[in-house]
């Protein structure tokens, strides 16, 4: 249990640093659990005149209103400055404040918007080099979430990195779940981005504690969307006079093909499709979001889709080969498609991915290898997300084991009485 914090100030004359006029030096004693320190005040005064009893020049003349006027003001800026570095540090220190109100010594607590936003500027010199600009937006995101939240309640804009303890992330949790609305799993990322800069704090020795011990940052499993075989047959075989639905359709249908999200098919170019119509085409381009090489043999049905809207041999290598609406519209139109086809999932662009994963792939026998290679995935974990081994895939998967065990010999087991 902590001890109450004691803090005084008291005004004061140095009898020792007397001048040769015989006026003395008024200082300001600063007194924090017991440690003591001393300023001198820029003002200066004969012994006579001092009230030892009030910390005060004595008398009602124009000079003592002004004098004791100086000595109020200095007294309210050392409570203001003691209040903000409170907000700032767990402890703060009779010289913490000496020189605050001196304001010398720009080494005070490092506080945590600080540090996320070098972490951030560091993120935005790295684009194109060791990370995206997704990355850094995403990390930019989460420290904006973490100051709004600071600033509602706490009604400040950053606080010592010292402050950020167990409670506060409970608070923020909290805070993401009701007040922003974020599910459990996007709830725990931002979380997931604030540890680490309570790690790079306390790596570097600015916290000491880890205030993250005891919460659980586990993500939950979501049963994510995909279409099978027959619904993705529905969109091929869909027909409309309206262009912009048969356009991103096509798209859509590209995806589910290629398995390529929605921003790696917009800027999808001439010079990452490589091949004849002999040997056949291929895709070999890099993920916008890992900057991971992914090479994906083109179907049939994909190629077609790029052959109805260009002509390779006529494109420049920079050119891009699918005329690609904004994300926005295109999910607008695809939940319009689903209507119209009878498809009755939450139909985004990012199913397309997953159906490429499961019902393409996975359920017509690929490898989870293979299939990890073609998403562009840097590990399997990542691919699991996506890949399910469907219910009618297991069953042909044990009607073969079936079939294998069939002409292996009977095991007799001896029962015990």
């Amino acid at each position: 249990m902590s001890s109450k914090t004691t803090f005084s100030l008291v005004f004061y004359i140095n009898r020792t640093k007397e001048k040769q006029n015989g006026e003395c030096p008024v200082m300001l004693r600063i007194n924090i659990n017991g440690e003591k320190v001393a300023l001198r005040l820029k003002r200066f005064i004969l012994p006579e005149q001092w009230d030892p009893a009030r910390y005060q020049m004595k008398g009602r003349t124009k000079e003592a209103k002004v004098f004791n006027e100086y000595l109020e003001a200095v007294r309210i800026r050392a409570h203001q400055k003691y209040n903000d570095l409170l907000m700032l540090q767990e402890e703060v220190l009779a010289t913490d404040l000496r020189d605050a109100i001196l304001g010398v010594n720009s080494a005070k607590a490092r506080t945590i918007i600080d540090i996320w936003q070098d972490h951030v500027d560091g993120l935005q010199k790295l684009i194109g080099k060791e990370n995206t600009y997704a990355t850094y937006q995403k990390h930019n995101t989460a420290k904006n979430h973490f100051q709004k939240f600071l600033q509602k309640y706490y009604r400040v804009n950053d606080v010592s990195i010292k402050a950020v303890d167990h409670h506060m992330i409970q608070q923020y949790n909290m805070y993401l779940k009701t007040e922003k609305g974020c599910n459990s799993n996007t709830a725990t990322k931002f979380l997931q981005n604030l540890k680490r800069i309570t790690c790079i704090s306390m790596r570097n020795g600015w916290l000491l504690k880890d205030p993250f011990v005891g919460i659980s940052m586990s993500i939950k499993e979501v049963d994510r969307p995909y279409l099978t075989m027959e619904e993705i047959q529905t969109l091929i075989d869909f027909d409309s006079n309206l262009e912009r639905l048969k356009r991103v359709r096509d798209i859509f249908i590209f995806s589910c093909y290629t398995g390529l999200a929605y921003i790696d098919v917009k800027k999808l170019k001439k010079a990452e499709v490589e091949g004849s119509d002999e040997l056949g085409y291929w895709i070999r381009t890099r993920r916008q979001k890992t900057d991971a090489r992914a090479n994906i043999p083109l179907l049939a049905i994909p190629m077609d889709i790029i052959n109805n809207y260009c002509r390779l041999d006529l494109l420049m290598p920079e050119d891009p080969i699918l005329p690609v609406l904004s994300n926005q519209k295109v999910n607008a139109y695809l939940k319009e498609l689903a209507d119209l086809c009878g498809i009755h999932k939450e139909l985004t662009f990012h199913v397309a991915r997953h159906s490429f994963a499961t019902s393409v792939t996975m359920t017509n026998g690929v490898p989870m290898e293979t299939v990890s290679k073609m998403l562009g995935h840097k590990n399997m974990k990542s691919t699991q997300h996506y890949a399910r081994i469907v219910d009618q895939k297991v069953g042909e998967d044990m009607k073969l084991l079936a079939a294998k065990l069939k002409g292996g010999r009977s095991i007799v087991f001896n029962q015990t009485s």
